[in-house]
């Protein structure tokens, strides 16, 4: 092999190493701005779910006070029908105690 050959073989290797080279930093590249966007994608899953947590519960506590109303009203306007009856009653009792007399 001469001086000539061995230098063509020489630079062959070296640009294949130079391809190589450039190849890897490329998918390398491209990883990183992989691992960026996956990043950001599970930052923003992550603020949904935060997001959605709180308007559950926002809407949770809503119901809870709605039914709380509810079963207060139901409870206010039942004693007031107990009171209505009883004040029947008393003046049914007084109308018939006044009658005998």
């Amino acid at each position: 092999m001469d001086d000539l050959q061995a230098d063509l073989i020489s630079s062959q290797l070296n640009r294949l190493k130079d391809s190589i080279e450039s190849r890897f930093q490329r998918i390398e590249t491209n990883l990183n701005h992989h691992a960026t966007l996956e990043g950001e994608k599970l930052n923003q899953v992550k603020s949904d779910i935060t997001s959605l947590r709180t308007c559950s519960n926002d809407h949770e506590q809503r119901i809870r006070t709605i039914d709380d109303s509810v079963i207060s009203n139901k409870t206010s306007t039942t004693l007031i029908q107990a009171g209505q009856a009883a004040l029947t009653l008393i003046a049914a009792s007084i109308a018939a105690w006044l009658g005998r007399k």
